[in-house]
């Protein structure tokens, strides 16, 4: 499962000119931003679902980064908002069936919180790069079009896959992570093959603040060292 993430980059442009460059190495060197984008941008500690979060994704034959609500609104279904999808299901799950051959993204993020039960209750984990650069996790996303009652809304899922050795003794699931040149051909055509557990030494994990484990807190202090005592709000 992923069900919270950071994006800590101070600016819009930070988090663009490394994206830019990330995936300039797989060949994609385009990518332009939606309109009103860099000015919703703000530092994020603790995204949780339904809030919003930038998303890559194609429009024609460009890609863009905008911003999307966390949690897929299947079409037509009635369904209530879904934040994960199974890499394992996504090619023939109906809810996600014509996402996954038409409506693939990639989500930017610098970490991801999973929690680990301990003597001393559940603790948070943030699951990160060592050296802080990009996660660009798998995802699937849709377009609901303008109504008489409702403004246009783009959402999105985040594709789990099996954990790695990492991952394994705190959660069942991950996020799918593609390299920069699974992350281009993901964008490009979908391809079941790119959603497997990430390499055993991508990441780190760090315990960090109980402060994570309420919604409220979206702040530096949340990838603070737990502290003696803290109260936990689980």
């Amino acid at each position: 499962m992923c069900g919270r993430m950071t994006l800590t980059r101070a600016d819009w442009d930070e988090v663009l000119l490394e994206l830019t460059a990330t995936l300039a190495t797989a060949g994609l060197t385009d990518i332009g931003t939606d309109e009103g984008a860099a000015a919703s941008y703000r530092p994020r500690f603790n995204v949780a679902p339904a809030q919003h979060h930038p998303i890559l994704r194609t429009v024609g034959e460009t890609a863009r980064l905008g911003f999307a609500q966390w949690g897929l609104r299947a079409r037509g279904r009635g369904q209530a908002p879904v934040i994960n999808a199974r890499a394992e299901t996504v090619p023939f799950k109906p809810a996600f069936q014509e996402a996954f051959v038409g409506r693939r993204c990639v989500v930017p993020a610098d970490g991801f919180f999973e929690w680990k039960t301990g003597p001393d209750g559940r603790r948070p984990l943030w699951f990160h790069r060592p050296d802080d650069r990009l996660l660009l996790l798998a995802g699937l996303f849709d377009e609901e079009p303008a109504t008489a009652g409702q403004p246009a809304r783009t959402s999105f899922a985040v594709v789990t896959t099996a954990p790695n050795s990492l991952l394994a003794p705190v959660h069942d699931r991950m996020p799918a992570l593609l390299s920069a040149v699974e992350a281009a051909a993901w964008l490009t055509k979908p391809d079941q093959r790119l959603l497997h557990p990430a390499p055993d030494d991508l990441l780190v994990a760090t315990p960090v603040s109980f402060r994570v484990n309420s919604v409220r807190n979206d702040d530096l202090a949340c990838l603070a060292p737990p502290q003696s005592g803290q109260l936990r709000l689980f």
